[in-house]
């Protein structure tokens, strides 16, 4: 019987080991996406006089506001990640209460993210700043830009939204299950949120601040 159980944990360490090289080399693929985009991105502003860094890019009219939205877009999904930190520590203690509130604390900010970002949408193309636009056809710099803008962010956009399903099959998790098997469950979309914020996090200077 203790054969038995030892060859059992083995087999179930050795399974989580492999989903989380599994999750660690989906990760890389997703950073060398998004890492393409960058490089696209930069090397476009830097080899463009149009639209090169250093360039006020955003209109006013458009830019200020939108840079409050991103601001606080930013604030949102830093504390979301801190939730979600909070989440997983409670899961890996046994303690469903703290698992389940952080972790709907988590799931409402990543939502509430997505409608900021709605809103800063709708500002933009209310003001004529969108790909195709009479301003940016008049603007060679200001089309290049917004095509990027609108490509990243919404790319952004859909992993947020990948996320917000995955941390909601989490929370769905039966009360029956082992805390360490909810614990790992956890860590895994804990991974992915973390590197849909941290994605945001370079997002942010390079579309709003540079």
């Amino acid at each position: 019987m203790q054969a038995s159980a030892a060859i059992a944990e083995d087999s179930e360490w050795g399974q989580a080991e492999i989903g989380k090289l599994g999750l660690w080399l989906f990760l890389v693929s997703e950073v060398m996406l998004f890492g393409a985009f960058f490089a696209s991105y930069l090397s476009t502003r830097l080899g463009n006089a149009d639209c090169a860094l250093g360039v006020t890019v955003w209109p006013e009219a458009g830019h200020l506001p939108g840079l409050v939205m991103a601001t606080v877009n930013t604030l949102i999904l830093l504390t979301s990640s801190y939730t979600m930190v909070r989440a997983i520590s409670g899961a890996e203690r046994g303690d469903r209460g703290r698992f389940r509130t952080n972790l709907l604390a988590t799931i409402f900010l990543g939502a509430a993210f997505l409608v900021v970002k709605t809103f800063e949408y709708r500002l933009k193309i209310s003001h004529g700043y969108y790909p195709g636009s009479e301003l940016a056809k008049a603007n060679n710099g200001l089309s290049i830009f917004l095509s990027y803008y609108f490509l990243m962010t919404s790319l952004h956009g859909l992993h947020v939204v990948a996320g917000l399903v995955w941390n909601l099959v989490v929370l769905a998790a039966p009360p029956e299950l082992p805390a360490e098997k909810l614990a790992l469950k956890a860590e895994y979309a804990g991974l992915y949120w973390h590197f849909v914020d941290v994605v945001w996090v370079f997002l942010f200077p390079l579309f709003y601040l540079v």
